[in-house]
């Protein structure tokens, strides 16, 4: 089953668009449907619990998760392992459909591109595969980690395994091409001064004539611990990232990782840091502009609890043997990783 490529938009694409039109938020109940951008991390999570505090009906909600490393149960290059698991075992918790998009052998296909375009982007739709072909754009050749930059020109991660696939998806949707609809996205301005400068609410660069999109950026003005508040109060089991001292769910091997999380993340899984080692040999390029991973992770300290419990969620993280039955938790903890600073993840 496959739709034709309609997309609308250049592949390389601002996080915020470039020249924003602020607009009204609507009564949540005019909306069609709502899409919550899940990355399983604390904020989209927060996000999709606020709905449910402002008496949203389950169904009207459907959470797009991005796969960063392709088709879900790819070969595990970038991402932790129990993310994908992770956020298909929330939504399911909480009786909310969820939908996983991809751009086809993710990144790894993304940075290994020589002489061609960029792959297409798949989507699940209903139990099938849907197919955005390639078929515009350069021949180019990529081989090189993305840029610790806010240009998402360069920072291509977000650009083409996020941002693009999710407005593609949205683009030839077939349950989306009428009607009015709400996109949600979980920054907020407390984590960088480019968030800061976001608008509340914008209208989406998806909307056309037939189809109005309104882009909200519902928890953009709460604090980390109002964040934290909501999970407590549904009880959510956070993101195995959290109890290993991370403070961001951004990629396991993200190119922001700081030294002290470079040498976490070798003492976590040193088969996956090795993958990242030989990959920055083969392409003799770097993730940092002048050490290498090897030489980040020995000037950093490794940040992994000290206790009996962070095997366990040293296991989780690694073994991805996530059910939507753990994702309630009796008894809740703050996790180790909250409040320890925002390094670690996009600008």
């Amino acid at each position: 089953m496959a739709l034709a490529e309609q997309c609308l938009f250049e592949f390389e694409e601002l996080e915020q668009t470039v020249n924003p039109k602020a607009c009204k938020l609507a009564d949540l109940s005019t909306y069609d449907k709502i899409i919550v951008s899940s990355s399983g991390g604390k904020d989209s999570e927060a996000c999709a619990l606020y709905l449910l505090e402002l008496g949203i009906a389950k169904d009207k909600i459907i959470l797009w998760h991005q796969s960063i490393d392709g088709s879900p149960g790819s070969m595990q290059f970038a991402d932790w392992p129990v993310t994908e698991p992770y956020v298909r075992a929330f939504g399911e918790a909480l009786g909310i459909r969820t939908e996983f998009q991809w751009r086809e052998n993710g990144f790894i296909g993304e940075i290994l591109r020589e002489n061609q375009r960029t792959n297409n982007v798949q989507f699940e739709h209903h139990g099938n595969v849907i197919t955005l072909p390639t078929r515009n754009g350069k021949y180019s050749t990529r081989r090189k980690f993305p840029a610790k930059a806010v240009d998402l020109r360069t920072r291509w991660c977000t650009a083409y395994l996020k941002i693009d696939v999710m407005k593609r998806v949205l683009n030839n949707h077939p349950d989306f091409q009428e009607g009015n609809y709400l996109v949600i996205t979980g920054e907020r301005r407390e984590e960088s001064a480019n968030r800061a400068r976001y608008l509340t609410v914008e209208k989406h660069p998806c909307e056309r004539n037939s189809r109005k999109v309104t882009w909200w950026r519902s928890v953009i003005e709460w604090s980390e611990k109002e964040v934290w508040d909501i999970l407590e109060k549904y009880r959510i089991l956070p993101h195995p990232a959290y109890w290993l001292g991370f403070s961001r769910t951004s990629c396991f091997g993200c190119i922001f990782c700081t030294a002290d999380q470079w040498a976490t993340v070798r003492e976590v899984s040193p088969e996956r840091f090795n993958q990242l080692v030989e990959m920055e040999k083969e392409l003799n390029h770097t993730i940092d502009n002048k050490l290498t991973l090897t030489q980040l992770a020995d000037r950093g300290r490794s940040r992994l609890p000290k206790n009996i419990d962070a095997e366990k969620w040293v296991r989780l993280a690694i073994d991805a043997n996530i059910s939507p039955g753990d994702i309630f938790v009796d008894r809740w903890d703050l996790p180790t990783g909250a409040f320890t600073g925002a390094a670690g993840g996009p600008c």
